[in-house]
């Protein structure tokens, strides 16, 4: 009998990609990986696929409010259990500057004295978050500190 190998797909991956990343891009990597059973690089295809929906509906204007989500798992410093902060309600100001694909807005947070929701344990929570062009995820500084 012949070699069978791999069936043939009539989209071949032939672009290749090298991506560097720090620990905890690493350490996210690995979590997702673990917590949904995926290949890393199906989650780096995922996670392009979710960029790109983002960035058509905020091009077409559909069913999108113009901004990234700003609600994010915040582990607490005392326990460790993640707590669902929605950085929205926590506003402290808001920049806009211009560049090459359009504006970059930050969004400037502050929440202090949040309580966690599984030790009733008191930590402040203070950062940014970019998206760049509108629309699109950029980065994030969070900062948690106990209380």
């Amino acid at each position: 009998m012949a070699g069978r190998g791999r069936p043939t797909v009539e989209d071949k991956r032939t672009n290749q990609y090298r991506v560097l990343m720090n620990d905890e891009e690493d350490k996210m990597l690995d979590y997702c990986s673990k917590k949904t059973g995926l290949p890393k690089s199906q989650i780096f295809r995922k996670g392009i696929e979710v960029l790109y929906q983002q960035v058509r509906l905020n091009e077409y204007g559909q069913d999108y409010d113009g901004h990234i989500s700003l609600r994010r798992i915040v582990n607490c410093p005392n326990c460790g259990s993640g707590n669902d902060i929605d950085f929205e309600d926590y506003i402290t100001n808001e920049c806009c500057y211009e560049r090459q694909m359009g504006s970059e807005i930050e969004h400037v947070f502050i929440c202090e004295d949040y309580e966690c929701t599984s030790c009733g344990q008191r930590f402040s929570v203070e950062g940014s978050i970019h998206e760049y062009p509108i629309g699109a995820y950029d980065s994030e500084h969070i900062e948690v500190k106990e209380c």
